[in-house]
């Protein structure tokens, strides 16, 4: 849409007036008014702050229900940005969903935003978590060995029993349910006609719960918005995937670190020109290991070794990354793909099963992606008096299989 604005534009002209039986003529330069009409584009626009705003007239701001900050069209327009108090509902191209921690701290009860298409070009729908606190899942702990009581929890540890997150999408794929930590994350989702819906469910006092949601509208076939299907995508040569509640602000990786229970999901990475394949290895990669300050990658138990080993293939059967045709860099390009497993867990990050140090795993299948599985329970059955119990109990022996992962990717060039 174009907004428009008209001038008066003055013109010289000589004007006649009769006045007690005289003819008064002069000319004046402020009588005549001709219109000019000035359009502008609703372009997106900076605040000057981090948040982005479209460019309207001040009174149409006003009547869509934003606030403005700064100047835009040349000064003929205002930078009007939009944000959802819980309840809200938008068709904006960008919008906000914000809570404050300083401001309230829901008791119970859910926060819900209605993100309907702003046109009907309007294929995905995006989500980046610029503040994202809530309650978090039910915690497990790595320890030297486990027995006893801790068996217990498997059926609770990585659930979302307390605050969730997710967004629907009627007649597409939703989101999976989220909770905990997330600043920094994102997901995408594809726009329904039927409106999306992002729904934040609080379960009671005892933890403050800050959010800062950005929301982009992306039309159908834009590259930003990235393939249907893919709940995160990432574009650039290199950068950093991490499972949703990671402390992706942490160098290390505590013995408290734990993944979330019923994930599946499919993470997208765009193929850079003349890239031929992508290698991911753990981000974080202690110097001395422990159970306080483990790798960052580690998912369900190592199977079939005893102790903290890596697994592969059929091996992984309740958490896991598929990553198709997975190889050990470095990659030969000329070598032809073989049909070699795809999926990966257990407590070492390799391509060679019951490997024992953490390496580089690379794929030539495009378009780069990875599919994150993670079941409804961890294993955590007791552990034998003279066993380390890896191969029976997540929380058993760092790194824990609990941990989930974050992977710094490398694309290669052909």
């Amino acid at each position: 849409m174009k907004f428009l604005i008209i001038y008066f534009l003055m013109s010289p002209l000589t004007l006649s007036l009769q006045v007690s039986n005289r003819t008064l003529r002069f000319r004046d330069s402020k009588l005549l008014p001709l219109f000019k009409v000035i359009t502008f584009p609703n372009d997106p626009c900076g605040t000057g702050g981090a948040r982005n705003g479209t460019c309207y007239t001040k009174e149409e701001c006003q009547a869509k229900g934003g606030s403005f900050s700064g100047s835009c069209a040349s000064g003929f327009g205002v930078c009007c940005t939009f944000q959802l108090k819980c309840g809200g509902t938008t068709s904006q191209e960008f919008s906000y969903l914000i809570q404050s921690s300083t401001s309230m701290s829901p008791s119970s009860g859910s926060c819900t935003y209605k993100i309907c298409r702003s046109s009907d070009e309007i294929c995905r729908i995006r989500l980046d978590f610029i503040t994202f606190s809530i309650a978090g899942p039910v915690a497990g702990t790595t320890v030297t060995k486990a027995a006893g009581a801790i068996s217990t929890l498997g059926g609770a540890i990585g659930d979302c029993t307390k605050d969730s997150f997710s967004v629907t999408s009627p007649g597409q794929s939703g989101s999976p349910v989220i909770c905990g930590f997330n600043s920094g994350q994102h997901m995408i989702v594809d726009a329904s006609d039927s409106c999306n819906l992002a729904a934040f469910n609080i379960g009671g006092m005892g933890s403050t719960r800050a959010w800062e949601v950005k929301v982009t509208q992306y039309p159908c076939g834009s590259d930003l918005g990235g393939p249907s299907g893919c709940l995160q995508y990432f574009m650039g040569k290199s950068g950093v995937i991490a499972s949703y509640n990671f402390p992706t602000k942490s160098t290390t990786v505590t013995n408290t670190v734990t993944h979330l229970s019923n994930q599946n999901y499919r993470i997208c990475i765009k193929q850079e020109q003349g890239m031929c394949a992508i290698c991911y290895i753990p981000s974080i990669v202690p110097g001395t290991p422990t159970e306080d300050n483990q790798v960052s990658f580690g998912l369900s138990i190592s199977k079939p070794a005893a102790t903290a080993k890596s697994s592969q293939g059929t091996n992984c059967q309740s958490d896991y990354l598929f990553i198709p045709n997975v190889e050990a860099a470095p990659v030969n390009l000329a070598i032809a793909l073989g049909a070699a497993p795809g999926r990966v867990c257990g407590r070492i990050f390799s391509t060679v099963d019951d490997d024992a140090a953490t390496a580089s795993v690379c794929s030539r299948i495009k378009p780069f992606q990875i599919v994150v599985q993670t079941d409804l329970d961890e294993v955590t059955s007791d552990v034998a008096a003279n066993a380390d119990g890896a191969d029976t109990n997540e929380m058993s022996l760092g790194p824990g299989g609990i941990i989930g992962f974050s992977l710094n990717y490398q694309q290669i060039s052909c």
